[in-house]
């Protein structure tokens, strides 16, 4: 009996032991997940990086609408270990609330700065014809990593630019506008027209049918005159007869 008793506690030992070790590995997996968690949160820039942004064709950050935009970003290494450019992106959002519009196509450039080197990278981004004609917020993003793997991202523009509209586009809807207004005018002036012609018409026959009616008695008062006894007579005999 006492033998039994002793198999029993050491095999709870066992079990107990056994729990704290699963219980162990447990908060180590947790812990390495949290650590793995961090790692992977928003990339952050490095203190020896330093950017600058230029829109060579278009300075004042007014773009065309259906235009090809280029962007140039100075890259400036100011620390101790070489940079390598991995990757460059953009976005576009709402200017109010900052929601997402379009996500432009990512550029892959594996540029190398070396330690107190100045780098130019070039990025690309389409402005849709389809976008209204008004300000956006564009963000502008550039990914590196350092001789130690350690990855960065820096935002090397984040501001209000504004979307326009093209000449060509600004003159078409001139024209149809003056072309618009013309085909407005000639209907006014063709039913105008017509309606003229309608009361002009009537006018006439009613002026017409008045005119063709003969004066009472007109034709017989002539004729009576003629025919009347001891009536003159104009002819050139009755002329001739008085003489002799």
């Amino acid at each position: 009996m006492s033998r039994k008793l002793v198999l029993s506690l050491l095999l709870l030992g066992l079990l107990v032991v056994a729990g704290a070790d699963d219980a162990a590995e447990e908060g180590g997996e947790e812990a390495a997940d949290a650590g793995d968690a961090a790692e992977s949160g928003p990339l952050l820039p490095s203190e020896f990086a330093q950017t600058l942004t230029l829109f060579p064709d278009f300075p004042d950050k007014r773009f065309v609408l259906g235009e090809l935009i280029d962007v140039l970003c100075g890259f400036t290494n100011v620390g101790d270990k070489s940079f390598n450019i991995t990757q460059m992106k953009g976005s576009l959002h709402n200017a109010l609330d900052y929601k997402t519009i379009i996500n432009y196509t990512e550029a892959n450039p594996f540029a190398e700065i070396k330690k107190d080197e100045h780098g130019t990278m070039a990025y690309k981004f389409y402005a849709d014809p389809g976008l209204d004609p008004k300000e956006y917020q564009l963000t502008l993003s550039i990914d590196y990593i350092d001789a130690d793997r350690d990855e960065y991202r820096t935002v090397y523009f984040n501001n209000t630019i504004e979307f326009i509209e093209s000449q060509s586009t600004l003159g078409s809807r001139a024209v149809f506008g003056w072309f618009l207004m013309l085909a407005v005018v000639g209907v006014v002036v063709f039913f105008g027209y017509k309606t003229y012609q309608k009361s002009a018409s009537k006018k006439a026959r009613r002026t017409g049918g008045e005119a063709s009616k003969p004066s009472a008695g007109g034709a017989s008062e002539w004729l009576q005159d003629v025919n009347a006894p001891g009536a003159t007579r104009r002819s050139g005999s009755g002329k001739k007869a008085g003489k002799k």
